[in-house]
This record gives C-alpha cells, structure tokens and sequence, in this order.
C-alpha cells in the first residue's frame, strides 16, 4: 500500500478534484465506441456497435457501470480516490490496497449483479489488476532488467484519465489440447510475438471467447498459462485499442431474436452479454504498451494473479444471481400454489438450496477478504483458496439450480403462447386460460414470471449463462487443484491431529 501511494505527488493528493473530470458517463462510453474504426464481424462488418440491436444490449451492461458512477447514493463504492493521480476515478479501474478497498470492490460487483446478471466488466478490470502484480513481480528480478511496472502504471493513468472500460484477454484458443503451444499446427492458437523492433512488437494469434470484446475501447492481453523457455514467444502481455490496426473481432454466441416482446425479462430484451473472438494479425505493439515479452517463467504468475482476483469477482456476482433464481422460483411456487401445501412439492425444501448457495459463496468472498494479503506491489491479493471455493461452488451448483427451478415452474415456461394473444379481442379469454392460479394474479404477469423463468433456463442466453458459469474464469479441475494447494500445510496439521487422537504421535 506505502509504495503505491508515494506515486501520488503532494499536489494531487491535496487537490479538491470535480469528479466529472475524470468519470465518463454512459453517453461519453456510447460516442467514444462509435468513433472508433470499424472492426467488428457479425455475419458482416458491422459499422457501429451501438446501432447493433444486439451489440447495443451488451453497451447498455457496460453503461449501468457508468451511471451507476455518477449516482450520489452509490459513489462511496462505485468510485475510489487514485493513488497515482489524486483525483477520482472509477473502482473498476482502482487497483484495492486495502480490505476495505476489497469490500467496496465486493459491492460494486454485487450491485451491478442485481441489476445486470454479469456486470461483464469485471475481466478488463482484474486483468489490470493482475497486471499491477505480475509487472511489478518482474521488475523487482534484477536479473531481467525490465521496466515493465513503471510502463503498466503510466498506461494505467491513462485508463484512469479517460474513464476506459478494457476488456482482458486471456484465454487462447488453444488448438490441440494434446500437444503443447509450440508445437501447434496452427501457431495462431496462442497469442506470440511474431518479432521485436526498436519500436515495439509485432503478435499474432486469438483469444476467445472474450467478455465485452465487442464494445471494448482497449484490449489487455494477458498470458493464459506457464510456457516453457522453448516457448518464450507466447509469454506476451500488452495492451493495444480495439480498433488496432490487424485486430478483427468477431461476436460470438447465436443472435437472440425471441426476447424482443413487451413481456420479456430485462435480460435478453435490454442487457445482453456478448462475447468475442479477438483475432490478431501482426498488430503492432509500441514498447510502452508491452508488460511481459518473452519472460516465460512469469507467464503463470500472471495468470495465476488473474485467476485468483476473477474468482473472486465471482464470488461477488453469483449470489446475486443465486439470489435471482430463488426470487422466481419463490414466486412461481406461490402463483401456482405449490408452497409446500402440496405432497411432492417440498417447495422450502428447494428454495433452501437457492439460499444455501448465495450464502456459501457470498461466505467465501468474505473470507477471501478475510485472509487476503498484502503484495509487495502495494495491492492487496484476496485469498487464492477462499476465493477458488466461491467460484468452484458456483460452478458445480448452478446447474442443480436451474434444474430445481425447472422441476419448480413445470413445463409453462417453454409452452407459452406468443404474448400478442393476450391482448386480442378474439384469442385473449381463451388464451388466458391456462394462465388462470390463484386470485388476484392477472395472467399477464404470471406470464412475465414464466417468460423470465425461461430466459435464465431455457433460451439462448439461459444456455450461454450456464456455460459461463462453468468455464468462466477457468476450469473446475484447475480450480480443484488451487484449493488442494492452499490445504497442503493445513493437510499437515490434520495428520498430527489424527495421529494425537489415535495415540500414535511420533510414529
């Protein structure tokens, strides 16, 4: 935290700095995405993401962050003062020092949960954490001579100053998974530098999927995992502008064309998440822009950093996403009048689990905050185990969920008429019959319950949250092995304890 702070200089730190300064607002994000080149490949080149309809929904996730910014109410934690520069700027972009930095970061993350389901930011943002650590980590190896810290932080101002959103990079496409990077057919399947020039760098390959790729101002890419010293060149991390010259992004996931109706939940009709392939074709990297070249044994320190922090964001969505399935399945149990009245209910039985969930994973985000460390860097590291126990939690239980919502909501959610029915004259008193439950709730908004219960389990984008859920942030086995790690010393202690018990201590 000391060495940090003494980046400030004593006029910053006393300056009374207007926070409108430095903090964009959503239409600043909106012009800023629109005057960038065009780069961005649907089924064809697509001109101007936030004339997109499908790309604008993802924007409109991006943008609650920057309203939410400039909310009185919510500036305490969607907002922090910057070290380096004094001034105010937006706590994606703030690099946490201090537990309470971790527990303001926490909220930011939670609130934009409720109203978003997967703020999406968060990625840009731990990778320009992960890269505070990692450079910082590099430079203090005499051996290497690099100066890679000092440049990270300079380009960190810079996002500061300019109230970017980046998106990061990490995971590669990684062809075959049998062989190593090196020995690819397609070398392209890993980002590497292609050569080194007095100016910079010249990398080629993709990453993908990419969380906010398409409406992204800069791009931070980070390495995905160690590399051995025959395979230096994929050890790279720099950041470039979206629109670079040699980047093509290509949006994935399939167009959603059925959550355009006046019943439709928020998600899907207005937020949407997009993903990206990020293809990069000899781009061009100027040497105050590279944070990593060919440092191999670092490369895996970088991500591992990485790896702990986005879990740990994960941590901080998921129970607001728990939390989510438990309201609807609450309400269609009650709308169907299955609480735990009828025999093969046990509707509080089911609900426990939604609960159990949030709790448990909002429980392991507390302890990461708990137990996290100081860095020598000056950020502070939310514990690595606690933080893989949330996101492993969230993973492994979140298709359980949606099938208990499943088994909660039967078989209306993907059987619903098209809801113009509802209001026409001749079809709507037929139509509206097999909405008919309890008294006093109208058909329409049993419809709008049964329509949301479809969106999070049975649409495209139900599926694509579910994906993520699981491969998000990195694999449930890597996961696994993080948690096994952090226990081994603890293993040690639970093997002199079963020895005491059993009476055989020293043998």
């Amino acid at each position: 935290m000391t060495k940090l702070k003494n980046k400030v200089n004593a006029k910053s730190e006393s300056d009374d700095v207007n926070t409108s300064q430095t903090l964009k607002t959503p239409e600043n994000y909106r012009k800023a995405l629109s005057k960038m080149k065009a780069n961005i490949v649907k089924e064809k080149l697509v001109l101007d993401p936030c004339k997109d309809k499908e790309l604008d929904k993802g924007i409109n996730v991006i943008s609650v962050s920057y309203e939410y910014a400039q909310d009185p109410q919510k500036k305490d934690f969607m907002t922090a003062k910057s070290p380096l520069t004094g001034k105010t700027v937006h706590r994606y972009n703030h690099i946490p020092q201090s537990k309470e930095d971790l527990e303001k970061r926490y909220e930011m993350i939670n609130v934009l949960a409720k109203e978003t389901f997967c703020a999406q930011r968060c990625v840009g943002s731990d990778a320009l954490y992960a890269l505070f650590m990692g450079t910082f980590l590099v430079e203090q190896d005499k051996t290497l001579n690099a100066s890679y810290h000092k440049r990270f932080i300079e380009y960190l101002k810079y996002v500061q100053e300019k109230d970017i959103a980046p998106a990061g990079a990490v995971t590669d496409a990684k062809g075959d998974r049998s062989v190593s990077p090196a020995e690819q057919i397609e070398k392209d399947s890993y980002v590497h530098i292609v050569k080194k020039t007095d100016q910079g760098i010249y990398v080629s390959g993709v990453k993908s999927p990419i969380t906010m790729g398409p409406y992204a101002e800069e791009i931070c890419v980070l390495p995905g995992r160690q590399f051995a010293e025959h395979e230096k060149d994929f050890a790279v991390a720099f950041a470039v502008p979206g629109d670079a010259e040699g980047i093509t992004r290509f949006v994935l996931s399939p167009e959603i064309k059925a959550l355009e109706g006046e019943y439709s939940a928020c998600h899907g009709k207005k937020y949407l998440n997009k993903e990206a392939m990020i293809v990069f074709e000899n781009v061009f990297v100027p040497w105050e822009r590279v944070f990593l070249c060919g440092e191999h044994q670092y490369a895996g320190r970088y991500a591992d950093f990485f790896a702990t922090v986005h879990r740990f964001s994960y941590c901080a969505c998921k129970p607001s996403v728990f939390d989510l399935l438990a309201g609807a399945a609450a309400l269609i149990s009650e709308y169907n009048g299955t609480e735990g009245k009828y025999l093969f209910s046990d509707s509080k039985g089911k609900l426990f689990e939604f609960l159990k969930n949030s709790d448990m994973i909002k429980g392991m985000g507390q302890s990461a905050i708990k137990f996290a460390k100081q860095t020598e860097s000056g950020a502070i590291l939310p514990d690595p185990k606690y933080a893989n126990l949330g996101k492993f939690i969230s993973g492994e239980q979140f298709p359980k969920a949606i099938s208990i919502l499943q088994d909660m909501a039967g078989n209306l959610p993907v059987s619903l008429p098209h809801e113009n029915l509802l209001k026409d004259k001749e079809y709507g008193p037929k139509v509206k019959k097999v909405f008919a439950r309890k008294e006093g709730i109208t058909p329409e908004a049993h419809y709008r319950l049964n329509e949301l219960i479809r969106t999070i389990a049975a649409s495209d984008e139900g599926g694509l949250l579910q994906f993520g859920t699981r491969h998000g942030g990195g694999t449930v086995e890597v996961e696994k092995a993080t948690i096994y790690t952090q226990n081994l010393k603890k293993l040690q202690v639970c093997k002199k304890m079963a020895k005491k018990q059993a009476g055989i201590e020293g043998k």
